[in-house]
């Protein structure tokens, strides 16, 4: 119908609307009738009149209501909620991982108490000889506790609560690897601190160590078996995925052990606030410390087990996390005629290496083993030699895995010998094949026509020869990053990576020459800069995670069980664990650096739509199209 006529026939309608929105005692029956009236008018509305006044004037009205029933609503207080009702909820559907690591913790903190009442020199292989020799001046001198004296009380904190921050997060990020990595980590901490309490024991200064310990040592310990329960929770969702799909379990999974994490922070915080300004005054009446102790205790089994045990016995807990709301299963491409912003460009990146998950871990997998053993065989002797000598903590206090790094991507020294020439050759290598084959997956995704199941081949072969004389010469002015200093070769690397990643999808997809692509490259970024660094950052730290995950004791926990089981020799043992963390570290930096070129791959298209807006003239083209068919067929 003629929109006069739809105006005519509906206008006592919105006109009784618009009174009855004034009213202060409104029919709610009546409002909600109008209402649906309302949408379905403006239903009809955008459809036969989509650039005529009448729609803005009925999407006024529907806004108007919309406003009118919730600018009085009262909004839930999140930060409340969350401590409330959404973390005790998250603590009790994880009760089984918490039961899981408060045992595991003290089970290993009698292994500790045990191992030193059966080794006399225990403690110093856990501690180290220096803070057994100190602490043992410390007893002689009659302040057993004197360590805790040593730096003034803000310093203390910080550094404290800083490094706890860290044990805390580490803990939990280590449960990726099945969990695996958060039951080492916890167990190594339990032994450590089941060998401290117990040397006190064992020198007859055990009431006071404990009243000066366990201060802060209560909240502490009870934070790294939070975190160790957070761990648990996220690799569940990788371990028993249930009826979901693997990577839907796993988010639903990273979202309780963050939750869990979240809770922990402010524990740690408070922990190192006791052991900085509190736990240094061992000259507090006893009765003091006790109750310190004791109210530490009493608040965090009140919190963390009466509290989420008496909500769920009132019912509170109504609806299970895991019927949380998940985005639906991607499996098509993005949109590529579309303005992005950074966070959905930082999302699309991980959906297109979800998409092509196998291929590029394949891959990537593969080159690193030629790195490897290309590196094995060709270094000389002389540089072998150094590796091998190089020291490998895997069984102390700390895994040494940025030694191996240091070792195989980096030196000082410059380009002087033949192993380095070899090892900046090995470099170009891996770099070359990397960027080859993540920007021939981009280009052949993202050409406009049906895109091949799987790999063709011979058109990968064709995009290989056609691209790698170009692709050569940044592949050489990346690689100048893993020769210089560590805080010069950030700069370098903020620098080239983003721009040489963007730089070379051009390259590739426009089918450019080196040089007329790097004019190209800086035409389209214009104004987005801050798009390109904000995504480089995001993905910066999706690879600092991976790499703090192999920092983590999950590889000490593998080997030494693979040294009990077959009676393996240690230099065996420290052989293969050299070797196994440089070809994940390889691995680790290759799927960092698919990643990078992923996302400057995607901000291409972004980029090129707001400099060109190609998208948006199709769109009005296509517009002024159907509104041509639309009118023949009403003619009709």
């Amino acid at each position: 119908m003629r929109e006069t006529k739809f105006i005519e026939q509906n206008k006592e309608k919105w006109t009784e609307f618009e009174d009855l929105l004034k009213e202060k005692d409104k029919d709610p029956d009546r409002l909600n009738k109008l209402f649906v009236e309302i949408t379905d008018d403006l239903s009809y509305s955008r459809t036969f009149y989509p650039n005529r006044s009448v729609r803005y004037y009925l999407n006024g009205l529907a806004q108007s209501l919309f406003h009118n029933i919730y600018k009085n609503r009262k909004r839930k207080n999140r930060f409340v909620n969350f401590w409330t009702r959404e973390l005790p909820q998250v603590v009790w559907e994880s009760r089984r991982e918490f039961l899981i690591a408060f045992t595991v913790f003290w089970l290993a903190f009698g292994i500790g108490m045990l191992s030193c009442a059966m080794d006399i020199d225990f403690p110093r292989t856990i501690l180290g000889d220096a803070y057994v020799d100190m602490t043992e001046k410390n007893i002689e001198k009659n302040d057993p506790m004197a360590v805790y004296k040593q730096r003034n009380e803000v310093d203390m904190f910080l550094g404290i609560t800083l490094n706890n921050l860290w044990v805390d997060f580490l803990t939990f990020v280590s449960g990726v690897l099945a969990g695996i990595g958060t039951l080492g980590v916890l167990i190594k901490n339990a032994i450590m601190i089941g060998a401290f309490q117990f040397f006190f024991v064992e020198k007859g200064v055990f009431w006071e160590s404990f009243l000066t310990v366990w201060i802060h040592g209560t909240i502490e310990i009870s934070t790294i078996i939070i975190s160790a329960a957070a761990g648990l929770a996220l690799g569940r969702g990788l371990v028993f995925p249930g009826t979901y799909s693997r990577l839907q379990a796993f988010q639903i999974s990273a979202r309780r052990g963050l939750k869990i994490l979240m809770g922990v922070v402010p524990l740690t915080i408070l922990a190192g606030f006791f052991e900085g300004f509190l736990t240094r005054h061992t000259d507090t009446p006893d009765v003091l410390r006790l109750a310190i102790i004791i109210f530490s205790a009493l608040f965090i089994v009140g919190y963390f087990v009466v509290y989420p045990w008496r909500l769920a016995r009132a019912g509170a807990f109504t609806r299970k996390l895991e019927d949380e709301k998940l985005p639906p299963t991607r499996t098509e491409s993005m949109d590529y005629k579309k303005i992005l912003t950074v966070g959905e460009i930082f999302k699309e990146t991980f959906a297109f290496f979800k998409r092509y998950l196998g291929k590029i871990v394949l891959a990537s997998s593969a080159i690193s083993l030629l790195y490897c053993g290309f590196g094995y065989f060709l270094m000389d002797e002389q540089f072998l030699n150094i590796f091998k000598n190089q020291r490998f903590d895997y069984v102390g206090t700390e895994f040494e895995v940025l030694d191996v790094l240091i070792l195989i991507m980096q030196t000082l020294s410059g380009l002087v010998d033949y192993s380095m020439q070899m090892m900046f050759v090995l470099n170009t290598g891996w770099l070359t094949l990397t960027l080859l084959f993540v920007n021939y997956l981009m280009v052949n995704e993202t050409e406009d026509r049906p895109r091949h199941e799987g790999i063709h081949w011979r058109e990968a072969g064709d995009f290989f020869l056609r691209n790698i004389l170009k692709i050569l010469p940044l592949a050489l002015l990346l690689n100048v990053v893993f020769f210089i200093p560590v805080g010069l070769g950030w700069l370098v690397a903020l620098g080239l990576f983003p721009i040489g990643g963007l730089y070379l999808f051009v390259m590739a997809k426009e089918r450019l020459n080196p040089f007329s692509a790097i004019g190209r490259t800086f035409y389209l970024l214009g104004n987005g800069w801050g798009k390109m660094y904000g995504i480089f950052l995001l993905v910066s730290l999706v690879g600092f995670g991976l790499f703090m995950m192999l920092n983590t004791g999950a590889l000490w926990f593998y080997f030494e069980m693979v040294q009990m089981l077959f009676h393996t020799e240690q230099t065996t043992i420290q052989t293969l664990a050299k070797w196994t963390t440089a070809f994940l570290m390889i691995l680790a930096f290759s799927v960092t650096l698919s990643l990078y070129v992923i996302g400057m791959g995607l901000l291409y298209f972004t980029l090129r739509e707001i400099q060109e807006a190609t998208g948006l003239k199709e769109r009005i083209q296509s517009i002024g199209k159907k509104r041509r068919a639309f009118g023949l067929e009403v003619e009709n």
